[in-house]
């Protein structure tokens, strides 16, 4: 009889270690990933690609409202970027191509030829898309992210915030 106990016993004590090995291993586990941007795409702050055509065409929408460009002009400026994006892929394809060496030395003439000639989005504008200069001009202002308060890091127009009374900084 004692053996029958120490059978039940040992038995019951590997089960028991079993079942609370596979309940851990359960709780630690994630269930299943919710579809949408991974953990990794939110850290970075990137936005999908999507999301850049939604915002022009609502920033579009919202010139066209107010009466700043037309319909047909907001296609054209549509089609202009997109344009941009197909020359963008295709030179990126040809980036991925070229050895590590002659990348290396494309990235740098390009580098020079850009600095030499900054791009300028009101101009592209102007040209690409057909609108006048105050058109081309409220384009790209309504398409630049807000800038918070403080000093313009590129060098333009910004200043300092304004200033905080209550700061223990004189």
């Amino acid at each position: 009889m004692n053996i029958n106990w120490s059978k039940k016993l040992a038995s019951g004590l590997v089960l028991s270690s079993l079942l609370l090995s596979l309940a851990v291993a359960m709780a630690a586990e994630p269930p299943n990933a919710p579809p949408g941007p991974t953990p990794d795409a939110v850290q970075t702050g990137k936005p999908r690609p999507e999301d850049h055509a939604q915002r022009l065409r609502a920033t579009l929408k919202k010139l066209v409202e107010k009466k700043i460009i037309e319909t047909d002009q907001a296609h054209r400026v549509i089609l202009f970027f997109h344009q941009k994006d197909t020359e963008r892929k295709a030179e990126w394809d040809k980036i991925q191509a070229l050895s590590a060496d002659e990348r290396e030395t494309y990235m740098q003439q390009q580098c020079i030829q850009r600095c030499q000639k900054r791009p300028d989005l009101v101009k592209d504008l102007m040209e690409g898309a057909g609108l006048t200069q105050d058109q081309a001009k409220a384009v790209a202002d309504e398409m630049r992210p807000p800038r918070g308060p403080g000093p313009d890091v590129r060098g333009g127009p910004g200043g300092p915030g304004p200033e905080k009374p209550d700061s223990p900084i004189p």
